[in-house]
């Protein structure tokens, strides 16, 4: 269980509300509750305990922090090379697209912070401070001529761990190998998700930075 991504198996993105979460779960324990399908020869039990699984974690507000802070930490791309000491060493010579990967993650993080934010008129003020923290990493990723469809933290994880690998590649180059491998090599449920979300996210973005 513990490289499942409890999201994808309920079908619902990193910030959805307990809502959104709990909705899903009910539509898919429908679907694969043993009970319906035994009938038909076939056994969903495994199934349906991985989605009461992910909806035990994410339900909870606490064990989906932690979790959250899980699937960050274990990206793969954390694991290639280590980026403090990269950022320790730069100099002009070195990419600046790490620093493209960090103002993206870090938008990310001060988007998932300010979800519940927007539902709370007395943190108004929290919202505000979270707005112009976002529109600095907002700019450093336009001035970079990088589109806000890349910024999902999974697209920029791809594309630092590509770059990783290549440094002399540009930022353009490095977007139209994400996209011919997004065309060529994504399963097609896989890109959807990554759309969707990618959309979500990017909604969530101008709803903030347009404050």
């Amino acid at each position: 269980m513990e490289n499942k991504n409890y999201y994808d198996i309920l079908g619902v993105s990193e910030k959805a509300s307990l809502e959104d979460i709990t909705a899903a779960k009910n539509e898919m324990a429908k679907k694969y509750h043993p009970d319906v399908n035994i009938k038909n020869g076939i056994d969903t039990t495994e199934q349906m305990q991985e989605i009461l699984e992910a909806y035990r974690v994410l339900s909870d507000p606490d064990k989906r922090t932690e979790y959250d802070w899980t699937i960050r930490r274990n990206r793969p791309v954390m694991q290639t090379f280590d980026l403090h000491n990269m950022e320790e060493s730069h100099d002009e010579s070195t990419p600046a697209f790490v620093s493209y990967w960090k103002a993206a993650n870090d938008l990310y993080d001060i988007i998932q912070e300010c979800e519940p934010l927007f539902k709370d008129r007395d943190r108004a003020d929290e919202l505000t401070q979270l707005s112009v923290q976002a529109s600095e990493h907002v700019f450093l990723l336009q001035s970079a001529s990088i589109p806000e469809r890349y910024w999902y933290p999974d697209i920029m994880n791809w594309l630092l761990f590509t770059w990783f690998q290549h440094r002399n590649y540009t930022v353009s180059y490095l977007l139209t190998l994400y996209d011919n491998y997004a065309k060529e090599s994504l399963p097609a449920l896989d890109k959807l998700k990554l759309q969707k979300n990618s959309f979500r996210y990017q909604h969530s973005i101008k709803r903030l930075v347009n404050i």
